[in-house]
């Protein structure tokens, strides 16, 4: 089993901050032969003197480093859009081009919010030959964008991930995503932590077990003469 998986950070993060967040299930599927690919968002998050301290407070809750802390949007809350959406599928374009294909997709929170979108969207973003096989979502919620109905459900095989103490993307917003999602090849797993990816044994076990099964069931059967 080989192949490259996108990973999509959230929130706050950046490609670094997340592959180390993420590091015990990166180790896990090198292990069985994967690499992993972790492109930073485009849009910068900046804590400035005259931003009300509520918001300051909120963004160093959600983990904001100086210098390191990026999104795939920010939404304007008067009106629904989400500002840098645009930026951000140009910047994943450039990164699939040159980086791909991808045989599936990792997102966490506002990661995952983008990686379920792109699931559909990929085949108009570039075309169908970067199609992935399956998708991990994790903390995930589905985008409220009216331009990205067209994208769901989502087709391919996802792995739903929540955990039960999540205060930031609670598990009834997580169903939001789950219900955008076709029930075939769908599996809804939820760990007792809170709003992150979990390293342990036992969470990343149900990831790489389920990640090969899309695979294996993908893999054209090889002629018994030439097994």
């Amino acid at each position: 089993m080989s192949g490259k998986i996108l990973f999509l950070h959230g929130y706050t993060q950046s490609g670094p901050s997340f592959a180390k967040k993420s590091a015990g299930l990166r180790k896990a599927l090198k292990k069985l032969g994967f690499t992993t690919y972790y492109p930073s968002a485009p849009v910068p998050l900046l804590v400035t003197p005259d931003m009300p301290a509520e918001e300051q407070e909120r963004l160093r809750g959600l983990g904001y480093k100086d210098d390191d802390s990026y999104a795939w949007f920010v939404k304007d809350e008067k009106t629904g859009a989400y500002e840098g959406m645009e930026q951000s599928w140009a910047v994943l374009k450039d990164y699939i081009k040159a980086e791909g294909p991808f045989v599936g997709v990792v997102g966490f929170s506002q990661g995952a919010v983008v990686a379920a979108v792109l699931c559909g969207y990929i085949s108009k973003l570039l075309d169908p030959s970067y199609a992935f096989k399956f998708a991990v979502l994790f903390s995930g919620f589905k985008s409220t964008l009216p331009e990205h109905e067209q994208y769901f459900p989502v087709k391919i095989p996802t792995l739903h991930v929540s955990g039960a103490n999540d205060v930031i993307v609670p598990p009834a917003r997580s169903q939001t995503l789950i219900d955008a999602s076709v029930e075939t090849g769908r599996k809804v797993y939820q760990h007792p932590g809170g709003h992150f990816v979990p390293s342990n044994r036992e969470v990343v076990t149900v990831v790489n077990e389920w990640i090969t099964e899309p695979l294996k069931e993908a893999e054209p059967e090889q002629d018994e003469a030439t097994a």
